[in-house]
């Protein structure tokens, strides 16, 4: 027996398909910040875009569907070693936008660290005004905990911490190293001795991660979209700082997040790689005590820099 194939392991494996609903259809994104862009999306998998009075360039393009009206872009620039990456998210039933901005290498001493920032404004259309509301920063999922599954092997509790803080746990009382020796069980069993030494180097690195992070607490933003629509953001920028080298963590997940059927499509990106995910939810309704456990990283979070709206102000709903 060869090797196992794991050519969707992770949490691509049983992602939805694409949405190609875009094709052929052009939008005008006016946003607060001044800049106007042009999106024209010229078949299934190339979009025409620019801003202001820019050259018009061709990239090509990921879209995933959120709900009947909202929809997911992703467009990973080709230059500069895919150095940033645009996501839009277009809300068509209110002629909404919210722009997530990913940029890589941003911060010489953290080179793993993607800065993750949003930016919001309105679908121009002919002959209408623009919509006077936002997409705006939200805390409302404040106090939620939600067990995303990604696949069968890889269900992971969201816990809502606070508007800016995402914690994540197993929900049954396992460590992060049981819940991989879980995943990691196929390759374990396997023939193939690559498959198990595999298996054991990455059963062995969570273990040593424990030694310097003990717990998953990491910087986060969410952004309402509308009432059952939330956009949410993390990076594991702890992670990365306290790591070794500074060479574990610095990517994260972008999610938009369907919050009455809890589902949710979006991008998981780090800097090796980036690819499109999907996941289904529970609501876990019980108290957990990693909730209200104390933080081991007070002078992290002094100094935290992948999540610039962990400064702005969070409008009252």
């Amino acid at each position: 027996m060869g090797k196992v194939n794991r050519k969707f392991y992770g949490l691509s494996q049983y992602r939805g398909p694409l949405c190609y609903e875009l094709a052929g259809k052009y939008f005008r994104l006016v946003m607060d910040d001044g800049r106007v862009f042009g999106l024209g999306f010229l078949d299934e998998e190339n979009v025409q875009w620019n801003v202001n009075s820019n050259p018009v360039r061709i990239d090509g393009y990921q879209c995933l569907k959120g709900d009947d009206t909202t929809f997911l872009v992703h467009v990973r620039l080709p230059e500069e070693d895919g150095r940033f990456a645009y996501n839009w998210i277009l809300d068509l039933e209110q002629r909404l936008v919210t722009l997530d901005v990913m940029e890589w290498h941003y911060e010489k001493d953290f080179d793993r660290l993607v800065r993750n920032t949003p930016y919001f404004g309105a679908i121009d259309m002919p002959g209408l005004p623009l919509p006077e509301i936002r997409h705006h920063l939200t805390k409302r999922m404040t106090g939620m905990h939600i067990f995303w599954h990604y696949n069968p092997g890889h269900v992971l509790q969201h816990i809502y911490h606070s508007p800016h803080t995402i914690r994540a746990s197993t929900g049954d009382g396992k460590t992060m190293v049981e819940t991989q020796q879980e995943r990691m069980k196929y390759l374990l069993a396997s023939p193939n001795p690559e498959d198990r030494a595999e298996a054991e180097r990455s059963i062995e690195e969570f273990r040593v991660r424990m030694t310097y992070y003990p717990m998953f607490e990491e910087p986060c933003y969410h952004v309402w979209i509308k009432d059952n629509m939330n956009l949410f953001c993390f990076v594991e920028e702890i992670m990365c700082r306290r790591s070794p080298n500074h060479d574990q963590g610095g990517g994260g997940l972008l999610l938009l997040q369907d919050i009455e059927r809890l589902l949710e499509v979006g991008v998981a990106f780090n800097v090796n790689e980036n690819y499109l995910v999907s996941a289904y939810g529970d609501s876990n309704e019980d108290f957990d005590p990693f909730d209200t456990a104390p933080s081991p990283f007070e002078e992290e979070w002094k100094v935290l820099t992948s999540m610039p709206s962990l400064a702005w102000e969070i409008p009252e709903e």
